[in-house]
């Protein structure tokens, strides 16, 4: 399974070097960003949008619990 480092390049080059606290906001955030489009737009997607989002989604709960926050 990808992580997030390897699905967002933000956080990869960015955000991955700034504290625990402020990587935290970025996921949960960036987790309820990318949990809408999917809800709002599940019609309008593909199979394989709809998987590339799931990935997302998971690598973002995975970084979550890592930063010591479970999911």
């Amino acid at each position: 399974m990808a992580t997030l480092l390897d699905l967002d390049i933000l956080y990869k080059t960015t955000i991955s070097k700034l504290p625990t606290e402020s990587r935290l906001s970025y996921c949960i955030k960036h987790l309820d960003k990318i949990q809408s489009v999917l809800t709002k737009n599940a019609s309008a997607l593909d199979r394989k949008q709809k998987e590339q989002l799931k990935e997302i989604i998971e690598a973002t709960q995975k970084e979550i619990r890592k930063l010591g926050i479970p999911c």
